[in-house]
């Protein structure tokens, strides 16, 4: 329980809420309000979903990849840090979608995958799944705290939304960054922690 508030905040940075929210709104800019709120609904329920998969198979492909929790914060955490240079350099990717794209095809991907759950986020919730334990608490916790991020990303969305006339694309864009910060410091922690670990053993 110690461990909820903060996994449950890491989770909502790296679902990148912001910068899936810039890409929402360049696949979507054409359509109605009641069209937009069912992509941003599919959007948390294809994240949710692939988040949840993330994180109760990350020991069985630990095991599969014969390696550790430390090695896998190294790594991870580069991922997340590219990631973060990424948003903090505004080079998110934005994909044009056609006005014959689904509303399931445009949610799945490239919203929720990869964009929301993309390496760096899968990374970090195998990490948060893998050193806390395994106990059905524990996994109760775990779900609780994607739930927070998932509804974090929601709620982002759906407000984005709304005030997208208000919300211009400089705005958004400042957020974005800031964005980016916080997941760079996490992907720091990450990194340092694995090295400080790995060569201790």
């Amino acid at each position: 329980m110690d461990h909820f508030f903060s996994d449950a905040f890491k989770i909502s940075v790296l679902l990148n809420p912001f910068a899936v929210l810039s890409t929402f709104i360049a696949l979507a800019g054409k359509r109605c309000e009641a069209e937009k709120r069912i992509i941003a609904l599919k959007t948390c329920i294809f994240a949710m979903t692939a988040g949840i998969t993330v994180l109760f198979c990350g020991e069985m492909l630990f095991s599969l990849l014969d390696i550790n929790l430390d090695l896998f914060k190294v790594g991870g955490g580069i991922v997340l840090i590219v990631c973060a240079i990424s948003l903090v350099w505004g080079k998110e990717k934005q994909v044009q979608a056609r006005d014959s794209d689904s509303f399931q095809s445009i949610s799945a991907v490239p919203l929720a995958i990869p964009m929301a759950v993309g390496p760096g986020t899968a990374a970090g919730l195998i990490i948060i799944g893998s050193e806390h334990g395994t106990g059905l608490l524990q996994c109760f916790l775990n779900i609780s705290a994607l739930l927070v991020g998932i509804l974090v990303l929601g709620s982002v969305l759906f407000l984005g939304v709304l005030s997208e006339k208000v919300m211009n694309r400089t705005t958004i864009s400042i957020i974005t960054r800031l964005t980016g910060l916080f997941l760079s410091a996490i992907a720091a922690k990450m990194v340092l922690e694995g090295i400080k670990n790995y060569m201790s053993l």
